[in-house]
């Protein structure tokens, strides 16, 4: 074969053998965390292939080719690895075998230090790979029993857990732990629970019905179902059994195989025998004595016994039992069970002696001698003074005074007294004895009894008389001390100490005192004062020293920051000298107690907060017991530095103020105002409007700042009306601080007042102006114009000057009041009541139609001529009337068309029916509604009481009385909403103004309605064109406007009724007969027709009263037809009524009804009398009558008149007319 050959041979079995071992994987196989991959096509080269499981690939560094081309094995991760598709990457040949389960394989199990315990519950951390490979959680076994829900995973990778901790339940032996994924189990892992040990096993008592308790570790916890304990291999029953305890009922009466061990105990928990730390330690002590003390002390025997089983024990001394005298308690200081170690403390009566004794329980016998000594009962105390120095007989009283024991032998029983033994006592018996005590001096003479066994009880302290030094008191002024006492004379020999201290070189007598000071030597503090003189007993005093400030740094202090003061002085003891307890030293300031910084006996030191105020009190205090003198300090004295105004609003600037509001307390021109502290030392408050140029100080706790000179800018807030464009304007300016005097220097501060109109920038005009109060002037606007303008007022005080703020105002456009009627479509003149127009250019409109050649005349009236085309409003409204002045345009509802109304009786051809009110004018010698009668002289005039009520004299002893009773809301079905009673008014303002005109205000409680009055008398007769409505008022009579401003109805919807009250004499007897009072009206009281009452008449006896009511009425300014009725006698306001009258009037209650208003409306009746002529029935003529009749014409008017003061109602009254400064700004009266 050629090499050509050969070569082809080669290139086709290569071709050949790649198309045979194509890359692909059989089968895999995972072996812990070892996978084994069995294929082909995997070559020889581990640097060019690849595997991957899941999103994790293995590279050569990983990669083992075990088998050439047909096996590969690799190393997973312990991390990171998860379930997913098996493939193999060869240069850029893929091959994917399938989705793969990984086994999980758990690394190490934690647990618990010491192992698992069996008593509770424990946790162990389980660490491994492949725990959640199908990306759900892993289930945990423990003994093949599923514990999964008591898991949580510890740790994560990726998201995927790599730890669990498990909570393993109590129990014993080994555990199994083995972690489940999907199908596949991991490997087992092995734990043990502890093993059960034993500590202590108690002592089981004989004949003792005590349990014994056995002490140890991993025992069961509340049950004891698995535990078997045996005593000398004898199973005993359990009682209970804890975690650390087991406690057995033992049958007492056994005794143990070997007494010199005790019992074998052996614990088995669960199949485990409990361990024992010590091999000897399973046996215990069952039953011993063993004394530890055995003495006599203080007249009392004690006695430490070991295992004394005290409750089957008897305690025998000289052959009788003496268990009675003792009481059992547990050993001092150990808390151990009282049947381990006890103390007996045995009083023995005196009849008892030393001599033998033993315990016995049976069982076991304890023999001891015991040996009582004296004891001594009286004296009482071991310290014997003041005794005589020639001696003396002392007298003992006790116990145990005893020459021989109980056997017979010598007790030895003698008195010691300095050293030397005596026996020349005299013994009574063994509970009384004496002794001469021999003659002496000093003290320290030391006596005590003895017997075979000394006495545990302390020896008697003789001391000798001697004289002495007596301290009765001590008292501390400032740093001296005055001492008073007896023997207190200063000699070379004495010496005073304090605290250890020698002061005596600083002491010196005062008669028969000592004085130390006016100090004490530099270390001296709270001790025992001693007082030592040769010849003499010292005496001692415990001296608690109060201390003393002798100064304080600094002591002026900001209001707004926290200051260190330091206090100096002496005898600031924190530390209690004598029981070396801590003091409770304090500060107090004006005694309350502040924190403090002890520095040492001399200085303390505290911070002073914000404040304010002098002469503060500062002490020290020691326990709230010893405090030391004042001293005092202060707060800087408030100062102001700057005062400003903003608006209403005003600022102080200054130092030393208060932090908190309630410290300071502003007063302006001494009138104390209210403040607030806007930031640190500002002060910000409002002003009243009244309040003057004066001056401002601010109070702060005690101490009073600075007088600051204020100067108020002026501020204008309103004026009362818009100035009229013909000049005739006065209006009040309203606003603040317009007080024409300076309080501190009582000069005059006035103010001018100037307006710039836009139209004309560069002319300032200054008005007129006259000082009215502190808050308002009175200023005539003279100049014509029209527009806008700015008005400011400058304020001056001495050479200042203070503007106010510019206030924007406007002249008023055209107000259009009131017209005239015509009949519809009649054409004709028509007259306007139009306030604030210019002659000069005028134009006028009747709703969309042009009233042409319009003019002025007087009276601020406008002429003009209109075609009557537009038709009435269907809704029974007005129409409107516009008025063009200069660009200004005013417009009103307040034409109404003309009706044809027929007089009474055809005025009795008496006189002229007006056909558009059906009102007769009578002629000179005719009067009455229908001009029937003759005229009559007046009757006298009426008279107005102070409620606003009128009253008439009819003659004949007959009164006719009208007046407002009720104001009532009703809604569109005539249900009452709400009624007040002018019973309830109460009457702001009465005034008289003159003869014939009175003026009343009033309010009603919680309401916020307002009620004005206006009466006015008038003695001649005068037509009054109301509203359009030509009204004649007759003479003598009297008219009221009446404004209701503010009534707040509970739905637009409502009406308000004005209900007049109408009242006679219920019966009149003439002599001839009894007549019954009656009324009457142009429409019958029992008609259903809805028009408005005309007329209405209240007949009494020969006397007669007759009402008129116009057809028209001002509601919001804008003109609408009246409605009056008669109320139904059925109405509920009859019975309110007649509740405050008598029975015997006879009255009627008259309603007007109002449309829903939004400010206010205005009522204007007028009441008139007249005298008729007498008949010629003889018994008329007998009892000659007169028929006053009173006519009463009502009209109600709008709602201009809601922000009209009493004082412009006030001006109205002096002109005798509806001025147009009363709100509705009503056409003065024609008269005709």
């Amino acid at each position: 074969m050629n090499f050509l050959n050969l070569f082809i041979f080669f290139l086709f079995f290569g071709s050949f053998s790649k198309l045979t071992d194509a890359l692909s994987i059989d089968r895999f196989e995972q072996i812990n965390s070892t996978v084994n991959i069995y294929g082909s096509g995997f070559g020889n080269d581990p640097n060019v292939i690849y595997f991957y499981i899941g999103t994790q690939y293995y590279t050569s560094n990983k990669i083992k080719i075990d088998v050439i081309d047909s096996q590969v094995s690799f190393q997973i991760f312990t991390v990171g690895v998860y379930n997913g598709m098996l493939k193999v990457v060869l240069n850029s040949d893929t091959f994917e075998y399938g989705n793969i389960q990984l086994t999980p394989t758990i690394l190490t199990v934690t647990p618990p230090n010491g192992g698992i315990p069996t008593g509770y519950t424990s946790n162990v951390i389980i660490y491994g790979a492949q725990f959640d490979a199908t990306q759900s959680k892993g289930e945990i076994y423990m003994n093949d029993n599923n514990i999964t829900s008591n898991c949580n995973v510890s740790s994560t990778f990726v998201n995927y857990p790599i730890s669990y901790q498990c909570e393993i339940p109590p129990g014993f032996g080994i555990i199994v732990i083995r972690v489940k994924v999907g199908d596949m189990f991991s490997n087992n892992i092995t734990l043990w629970y502890r093993k059960p040990s034993i500590e202590v096993v108690g002592q089981a008592l004989y004949l003792s019905n005590e349990l014994v308790e056995i002490s140890g570790n991993e025992f069961q916890n509340g049950t004891f179902d698995k535990t078997i304990v045996t005593f000398d291999g004898v199973q005993v029953e359990i009682s209970s059994s804890t975690a650390r305890s087991i406690f057995i009922k033992h049958n007492n009466t056994i005794i143990p195989k070997d007494r010199t061990k005790g019992f074998k105990v052996v614990v088995t928990v669960a199949g485990i025998i409990a361990s024992v730390p010590n091999l000897d330690y399973d046996y215990f002590n069952y039953f011993t004595y063993n004394y530890v003390i055995n003495k006599s002390v203080n007249g009392t025997y004690i006695l430490d016994l070991a295992h004394p089983n005290w409750n089957y024990t008897d305690f025998i001394l000289n052959n009788i039992t003496v268990k009675s005298y003792c009481q059992v308690t547990r050993y001092p200081l150990l808390n151990i069970d009282i049947n381990t170690i006890a103390r007996l403390i045995c009083d023995f009566p005196p009849s008892i002696k030393s001599g033998s004794a033993y315990f016995t329980d049976g069982y076991s016998t304890l023999n001891i001698d015991v040996f009582l000594t004296p004891y001594v009962s009286i004296p009482s105390t071991q310290q014997i003074n003041d005794w005589p120095l020639n001696g003396g007989e002392i007298s003992f009283y006790g116990k145990h005074f005893d020459k021989t024991m109980f056997n017979g032998s010598s007790n030895n029983l003698v008195i010691n007294y300095n050293g030397n033994t005596f026996t020349n006592y005299n013994l009574i018996n063994n509970t009384f004895m004496t002794f001469n005590i021999p003659p002496g001096n000093g003290t320290n003479n030391l006596l005590y009894i003895s017997s075979v066994v000394n006495s545990s009880q302390p020896p008697f302290n003789i001391t000798f008389v001697v004289p002495e030094i007596i301290i009765d008191s001590i008292v501390q002024i400032n740093q001296s001390l005055l001492i008073k006492g007896s023997n207190l004379i200063i000699t070379s020999s004495m010496i005073i100490t304090l605290s250890g201290i020698d002061i005596t070189s600083y002491c010196n007598n005062n008669v028969s005192d000592i004085i130390c000071g006016p100090t004490l030597p530099i270390g001296v503090k709270s001790g025992q004062l001693l007082i030592e003189s040769n010849g003499y007993k010292s005496a001692t005093y415990i001296l608690y020293l109060t201390p003393v400030i002798t100064s304080i740094y600094p002591n002026l202090f900001d209001t707004t920051s926290n200051e260190t003061l330091t206090i100096n002085g002496v005898y600031f003891e924190s530390i209690d000298p004598i029981s070396q307890n801590s003091n409770n030293l304090q500060i107090l300031i004006d005694d309350t107690v502040v924190t403090s910084v002890f520095i040492n006996s001399t200085s303390i030191t505290t911070t002073i907060l914000p404040g304010v105020g002098s002469n503060h009190q500062i002490k020290v205090s020691i326990n709230q017991t010893r405090f030391s003198n004042n001293d005092t300090f202060s707060y800087y004295q408030p100062i102001i530095l700057d005062f400003k105004q903003t608006n209403n609003q005003f600022e102080i600037k200054g130092n030393y103020l208060g932090i908190n509001s309630e410290d300071n307390k502003v007063y302006y021109n001494n009138i104390q105002i209210e403040s607030k502290v806007s930031s640190l030392n500002n002060l910000e408050f409002t002003l009243l409007d009244s309040f003057s140029n004066g001056e401002v100080y601010v109070q702060v706790g005690n101490q009073k700042s600075n007088i600051y000179s204020t100067f108020l800018t002026p501020i204008i807030n309103s004026i009362s009306k818009k100035p009229y464009v013909d000049g005739s304007s006065v209006i009040t300016v309203y606003g603040n601080y317009f007080s024409n005097l300076n309080y501190q220097t009582k000069q005059s501060t006035p103010t001018t007042f100037e307006f710039i109109l836009d139209n004309n920038p560069s002319n300032s005009i200054l008005l007129p102006c006259n000082y009215i109060d502190t808050i308002s002037y009175s200023c005539e606007f003279t100049t014509k114009g029209y527009g806008n303008a700015i008005l400011s007022a400058t304020k001056t005080d001495s050479s200042n000057t203070y503007i106010s703020n510019s206030f924007n105002l406007s002249y008023q456009e055209p107000k259009v009041i009131q017209s005239t009627s015509l009949f519809y479509k009649v054409a004709g003149l028509i007259n306007i009541t139009v306030e604030s127009y210019s002659a000069d250019s005028l134009q006028v409109f009747v709703s969309n139609s042009e009233c042409t050649n319009a003019i002025a005349l007087i009276n601020k009236q406008i002429q003009c001529n209109y075609q009557a085309d537009i038709p009435p409003n269907s809704d029974g409204k007005s129409l409107n009337i516009t008025v063009i002045s200069n660009s200004m345009v005013g417009i009103n509802e307040v034409f109404y068309y003309n009706t044809r109304h027929e007089c009474p009786n055809n005025c009795s051809n008496h006189g002229i029916c007006n056909l558009v009110n059906g009102q007769c004018k009578c002629s000179n010698e005719w009067q009455s509604n229908d001009c029937s009668q003759e005229k009559q002289p007046p009757l006298p005039e009426p008279s107005v009481d102070n409620n606003g009520e009128t009253t008439l004299d009819g003659g004949n002893n007959i009164n006719f009385t009208v007046s407002i009773t009720y104001l009532r809301e009703t809604d569109l079905n005539g249900k009452t909403v709400k009624v007040l009673s002018l019973k309830d008014i109460k009457w702001n303002n009465q005034s008289q103004i003159s003869k014939t005109q009175s003026y009343f205000n009033g309010t009603f409680d919680n309401e916020s309605v307002q009620v004005e009055l206006d009466v006015t008398f008038f003695k001649d007769e005068e037509n009054f064109d109301f509203a359009g409505d030509t009204i004649l008022i007759p003479s003598n009579s009297m008219k009221y406007i009446i404004l209701i401003s503010n009534w707040n109805f509970t739905s637009p919807l409502n009406n308000l009724q004005v209900i007049y009250n109408s009242q006679t004499t219920a019966f009149y007897d003439n002599g001839c007969e009894i007549i019954q009072a009656n009324s009457s009206s142009n429409l019958d009281e029992e008609s259903k027709v809805t028009e408005s009452v005309t007329w209405f008449q209240l007949v009494s006896g020969n006397s007669a009263m007759d009402a008129k009511f116009s057809r028209r009425m001002f509601v919001d300014d804008r003109v609408r037809m009246a409605s009056v009725s008669i109320l139904d006698s059925n109405d509920s306001l009859y019975n309110l009524t007649n509740q405050s009258n008598s029975n015997e009037s006879y009255k009627k209650l008259i309603a007007i009804t109002t449309p829903y208003f939004r400010s206010n409306v205005k009522l204007d009746p007028s009441f008139s009398s007249l005298l008729q002529p007498s008949s010629t029935s003889e018994c008329e003529n007998k009892n000659k009558w007169k028929i006053p009749v009173i006519a009463v014409l009502c009209s109600v008017g709008g709602t201009t008149i809601a922000a009209i003061t009493a004082t412009m109602l006030y001006k109205s009254y002096k002109n005798k007319k509806i001025n147009s400064d009363f709100a509705s700004k009503l056409k003065n009266a024609n008269k005709k």
